[in-house]
């Protein structure tokens, strides 16, 4: 017994019997589409069987209709393939629709957890670079706790407290202060009578400088008066005397006396003595 072997071929799609039938006339789709008034994107969406590419379903089938004339095909046969095919497909999209529904839009994974700490990492570092880039080029920091500017002081010396950089030269009226590493410092220096101006500079590696100018009035105890002697013109005569005490913790002692002459035309006689207790 002999077998005739045949080749079996699955059937035909909508799409393939409208593309062989177009291609044996020899007509591309803008042809087609200048014959059939359809819009030639909706005649390839239906060679490729693209159905979510076309309108409703009305016109699809119109667009349908009009193409299978066109080419000589029995149109009813092609539309009633279309509704299968596109039943189908609109089937499976609902079916994909629904899993993705299902699926977790968002879950950590250990790849996640990977990613999270090498990024967290990167930040990290580069915020720290950016951070010693900043600080090793802008001017160092420094701030003077005591004393508080314009204060006046009633004793001889000051000690200047207050807090710069690590790793900082400074210096208080060109004289170098020592600090410990933490840039704390406490210096005490010299004071005159009167305004005393004092600047602290902070210099850091790059000649970055901050400058602070502080003044303090000295007043100190025991500094003596000047003796002052007060001659009025038209008065009686009058004797001033002041003497300052000894002691520098007591102020001075000013007499003041008035002795009237016996001729108010003559000139009054003033006199001043400074007498020392």
């Amino acid at each position: 017994m002999e077998f005739i072997h045949r080749e079996i071929k699955p059937p035909e799609s909508l799409g393939e019997i409208l593309q062989a039938a177009r291609t044996k006339k020899d007509l591309t789709l803008e042809q087609a589409e200048e014959e059939t008034k359809v819009r030639a994107r909706y005649l390839e969406a239906l060679e490729n069987g693209h159905y979510e590419l076309l309108p409703s379903s009305v016109y699809a089938v119109g667009f349908l209709a009009k193409y299978a004339d066109f080419l000589g095909l029995n149109k009813d046969r092609l539309i009633e393939m279309f509704s299968h095919e596109r039943g189908k497909g609109y089937n499976h999209a609902k079916i994909m629709v629904e899993r993705r529904l299902k699926e977790p839009f968002f879950s950590i994974t250990p790849r996640f957890m990977m990613i999270t700490g090498i990024v967290l990492g990167l930040a990290a570092i580069l915020g720290y670079i950016i951070f010693s880039v900043y600080q090793f080029t802008s001017p160092p920091n420094l701030e003077i706790s005591s004393p508080s500017a314009d204060q006046v002081i009633q004793e001889d010396s000051v000690k200047i407290i207050g807090k710069t950089d690590e790793g900082v030269t400074l210096m208080i009226n060109g004289e170098n202060v020592l600090m410990d590493d933490k840039g704390n410092f406490s210096q005490t220096v010299k004071l005159h009578p009167g305004l005393n101006s004092f600047e602290i500079r902070s210099i850091n590696g790059l000649k970055k400088e901050n400058v602070k100018l502080i003044k303090v009035l000295a007043d100190i105890a025991g500094t003596q008066m000047p003796a002052t002697v007060v001659q009025p013109s038209a008065s009686p005569s009058a004797s001033i005397s002041v003497s300052p005490s000894v002691s520098p913790s007591i102020s001075p002692k000013i007499l003041i006396s008035v002795s009237p002459t016996a001729k108010p035309s003559a000139s009054p006689k003033v006199s001043s003595t400074v007498k020392n207790n």
